[in-house]
């Protein structure tokens, strides 16, 4: 009896709560920078990519 009042007042479970709580806002606030930066960070990403698969320009010495 005594094991059960003392898993009833423990407080350890709070803890992991709070930081459950922490994690899910965290997760959100990343969700909603994604939602709203997500296109441009795409297209930057995409036109970066382009110029490094474009041929180097004329006169350019060739690598090793």
């Amino acid at each position: 009896m005594n094991r059960l009042k003392d898993f009833l007042n423990a407080e350890d479970g709070a803890e992991l709560a709070e930081y459950a709580v922490g994690t899910a806002i965290l997760v959100a606030i990343a969700i909603v920078v994604y939602a709203v930066l997500g296109d441009a960070v795409n297209n930057k990403m995409n036109a970066v990519a382009n110029d490094v698969d474009a041929p180097a320009p004329a006169g350019t010495p060739a690598g090793p």
